[in-house]
């Protein structure tokens, strides 16, 4: 049975003869009331605090499970970004190595079309050398055969001149 203070306040003794002082056994009861009273209104504040301390332990729980999980997303999200940019700096290097690639080979070809202009240039050099030795070479002649005519009409003007065959001038 529970008992209240108001229980203990209204609870009455059977008078015997020589029993306790009523007066007295009031006093008492009452201050035993005031008491359970203070008791029961501690009892509850306790009560109610440990009700508000259970819900914030509640709360409290289920923010570590929030942030456990936030933790977990952010480690995955982490290891996703991480895995990203790996793929794609691979990808990267492997167009950069390509675009390298055609660059060289770029290089190469316009190495090899400078080397066959370089050659070529070369053969026109030697044609246009020869061209100008034979030039030279047929001017010479040219100029030799126009000595000789030369020489040969001072001759044949000089033998003209003794016999006394007037010269034509040319």
């Amino acid at each position: 049975m529970k008992l209240t203070p108001l229980d203990i306040q209204r609870q009455s003794f059977q008078s015997s003869f020589r029993g306790f002082d009523r007066d007295e056994v009031r006093t008492y009861l009452n201050v035993v009331a005031e008491e359970m009273e203070q008791l029961r209104s501690e009892n509850e504040k306790l009560q109610e605090e440990v009700r508000r301390q259970s819900q914030l332990l509640t709360e409290h729980h289920e923010r570590e499970q929030i942030l456990k999980n936030t933790l977990v997303a952010a480690q995955r999200t982490s290891e996703e970004i991480k895995e990203n940019a790996k793929k794609q700096s691979q990808m990267v290097l492997k167009e950069s190595e390509l675009a390298a690639d055609h660059l060289v080979e770029a290089a190469q070809s316009k190495a090899h079309n400078i080397e066959k202009d370089i050659n070529d240039l070369k053969h026109q050099k030697r044609q246009m050398l020869n061209s100008i030795l034979t030039t030279i070479g047929n001017l010479r002649s040219l100029i030799q055969s126009m000595h000789e005519a030369e020489a040969q009409q001072d001759k044949v003007s000089f033998l003209k001149r003794r016999s006394g065959t007037p010269e034509k001038s040319s």
